[in-house]
Order: structure tokens, then C-alpha cells, then sequence
């Protein structure tokens, strides 16, 4: 009896029950077997109850309505009902099988042609002429409401702005020209830049990163060096320090790339370079 009520509990994933705790002693210790009897059916249509309890909870419609609406993956929205609805078993089987109960769809199938075309083009006479195609259809699903597939609001901009749609895709996306590169001499300019391939997974499987200071006039490698983190500002600032030792002379500019682990030489490097009037005293860009 007592296997029997720990899988029924586990097959519908019910917790916190109130008398749930009290099952073993109840099992060995109850004098009469009936009032256990009596105990245990009122738990089991207390799990049942629980157990479709979901069927009619109006705010968990709601929220799925909601998620859907918003184009929220299913595993995303697998995280948000667990979170808002632990009461409930939960899985992506489970939620699709909830979803299909309450008839909710990510597309309607019933959607008037006529009627996103108009509105695709009310758009288009705003600022979401700017938008793309993907863009434009979580704007239809967020704003209207309408829940339309993405291969149909395509070609509805393909039949209404055709330009802009070309314009738009990445094959025919303008990339952007390199100015020229002067430098005025030796140490006017220093590059820095780090290489992480060798650290592995996730960067911490094999810390061996690498970190190298160059001459851009020269071209010639001033410093590399092998460090167990190449994402450390600390790190960083400490090999710019070293380097500076070692050649005993400060560059007037540092290009580097937008990354967390130059913060720190950037600092020093200004401050360093507060007493002469230089306006930038780094460049950033690729390295």
C-alpha cells in the first residue's frame, strides 16, 4: 500500500502535501487500518485535484496565451511556468500537450490575407519600413496581436517593398571600407590583441592564453607572452607595466579591441599620458 501511494505521488509529480510526511508512520503505527484507509482517499482526491487542477486555472491560459502571442520559445516558456506554476508537473511534452488542450497555436491558420497586407503596409508608412522581415513579423504578433507566419509576411514585403527587402539581406549588405592605416613612427601606435584558442572548453579546460604587444610601424613584436587568463584586466595591465620596463618608452596610442580585460591598461595608459595634449590616447578597433 505504501509503494502504491509513493508512485502515485511521483507519477503526478504532487508536493507539499499536507499529510504526504505522515504516510509511513500512519502505515506502521495506525491501530486501525481504516482510519489510514480514510487518510489515504483524501489524499488521493487531493492529488487528483492537483493533478488537473491546470485544466481549469484561467491565469495559466492566460500566460500561455501571452508567451505564445510573444513568439517565446517552448523551452523558454517551459522556464517561465515553472517558475509561476510550480504546483504543477511540467516538461516540454507536458506543456505541448497543455497547449494543444487549450487550442493554442503559435499560427493562425484562419488569418485573411487582405487584412496583414493592409496592415504591412500602414507600417511601412511609419518606421517600420526599417524593419525586416523577422522584425516585422514579432511586431505583427507583439502589437497586433496576429499571429502570422513568418514566410507570409516575406512575401508580403517582397510584393510591397521589394527594394528594401534586397536592401536588407545579407548578401547584398554594403560591408565597410577600410581607411587607410598611417603611423608617424616607431611606437606611435601599439596593437594589442589576445588569443584564447588554446585554452580549450569554455576557456579554463587548458589555461594557456597568449597576450602580444606589436609595433604597427615596425611591425615588430615588442612582447607575448603565455598567461593563464587573457580575459583578466588585471592581467592585462600587468603585461603593459612589463612592457613598459622592458622598452623603456611610452607609446603615444593603443589599438585595441571593445573587450572587458583592457579596461584596465586603457586607464593606465591615459593616465600615464595626461601630461602631454594628446585628445585620443586609444583607438579602438580590430588589432
Amino acid at each position: 500500500m505504501l509503494a502504491y501511494i509513493k508512485t502515485f505521488l511521483h507519477y503526478f509529480d504532487i508536493k507539499n502535501l499536507p499529510v504526504a510526511h505522515e504516510y509511513q508512520y500512519h502505515f506502521y503505527n495506525e491501530a486501525r487500518p481504516t482510519d489510514f484507509l480514510r487518510r489515504s482517499i483524501r489524499v488521493f482526491e487531493y492529488a487528483l485535484s492537483m493533478a488537473s487542477g491546470w485544466k481549469t486555472d484561467k491565469t495559466l491560459v492566460s500566460d500561455l496565451e501571452r508567451y505564445v502571442q510573444e513568439n517565446l520559445r517552448r523551452s523558454e516558456i517551459l522556464d517561465f511556468v515553472k517558475r509561476d506554476y510550480p504546483s504543477y508537473a511540467w516538461s516540454l511534452p507536458t506543456l505541448a500537450r497543455r497547449l494543444s488542450y487549450f487550442k493554442i497555436s503559435y499560427i493562425d491558420a484562419s488569418l485573411d490575407v487582405e487584412m496583414v497586407k493592409n496592415i504591412v503596409k500602414n507600417e511601412l508608412c511609419g518606421p517600420g519600413k526599417l524593419l525586416g522581415y523577422r522584425a516585422m513579423t514579432q511586431k505583427l504578433r507583439t502589437v497586433h496581436g496576429i499571429k502570422v507566419p513568418r514566410h507570409l509576411v516575406h512575401n508580403i514585403l517582397f510584393d510591397l517593398d521589394p527594394d528594401g527587402l534586397q536592401g536588407r539581406s545579407l548578401q547584398n549588405k554594403r560591408r565597410r571600407t577600410k581607411e587607410p592605416f598611417t603611423s608617424r613612427g616607431p611606437l606611435w601606435v601599439l596593437s594589442v590583441d589576445g588569443h584564447d584558442k588554446l585554452c580549450g572548453y569554455q576557456n579554463w579546460m587548458f589555461p594557456l592564453g597568449l597576450y602580444g604587444f606589436i609595433d604597427t610601424f615596425s611591425r615588430k613584436v615588442l612582447l607575448l607572452t603565455v598567461v593563464f587568463s587573457n580575459s583578466d584586466p588585471r592581467v592585462i595591465g600587468r603585461l603593459y607595466f612589463d612592457l613598459l620596463y622592458k622598452i623603456k618608452t611610452l607609446p603615444v596610442f593603443i589599438r585595441m579591441d571593445k573587450g572587458t580585460e583592457t579596461g584596465k591598461m586603457a586607464a593606465m595608459h591615459s593616465y600615464l599620458m595626461s601630461n602631454y595634449k594628446q585628445n585620443r590616447k586609444m583607438v579602438e578597433g580590430s588589432s
